[in-house]
């Protein structure tokens, strides 16, 4: 039963074909020097592709794969706030930072999936997510890839830069969420 205040870890997330839909799905969409994590004057600006809302129009496929899969694992209904890709290289390390917006209604519950999109990726290479739970216990997460991390948007977390053994973007696929029914 789906518990807000548990980060759940789920290995092995898409099949082949999925992770061949997210790569041609995305490919439509154009990176954009733009991405931050908090609105900060000292905030590190990393590489983003919008897939939900952008010029380029809404990525249902990429959506609804992820939508269906999450609701399917957690038994929970959910409805998609925003959708992206994140790009940070070395020295582009995000901020501690909470997901909910200013507009998100205080009495609804919201989620982020975090999930790794690279095809290898090795301890060397950093770039782990930190998540701080509302006991203040620290969860640090390895970007496995095709893994996934979902946990409640409410709490402060950082996607951090990979080092400078990692010759790629660290790239991530966030999905915010609005609980809609459980």
């Amino acid at each position: 039963m789906f518990n807000i205040d548990n980060v759940y870890k789920i290995p092995n997330f898409l099949t082949e074909k999925e992770i061949e839909g997210l790569d041609h799905y995305s490919d439509h969409y154009v990176w954009e020097f733009a991405g931050i994590s908090d609105d900060t004057p000292l905030a590190r600006t990393f590489w983003v592709k919008n897939l939900w809302g952008s010029k380029w129009g809404k990525c249902r496929q990429i959506e609804e794969t992820f939508k269906n899969k999450i609701e399917s694992i957690l038994n929970i209904k959910v409805e998609t706030e925003r959708l992206y890709l994140n790009g940070q290289a070395h020295g582009q390390c995000g901020d501690l930072h909470t997901d909910l917006l200013e507009s998100n209604n205080p009495n609804e519950k919201y989620i982020t999936a975090v999930y790794y999109t690279n095809k290898e990726w090795f301890p060397e290479y950093g770039g782990f997510t930190v998540i701080i739970d509302r006991q203040n216990n620290m969860h640090v997460v390895y970007p496995q890839p095709n893994s996934i991390v979902i946990f409640d948007s409410s709490l402060m977390h950082v996607g951090l830069e990979p080092t400078i053994h990692c010759r790629e973007q660290r790239v991530t696929l966030a999905q915010k969420m609005k609980i809609i029914g459980q």
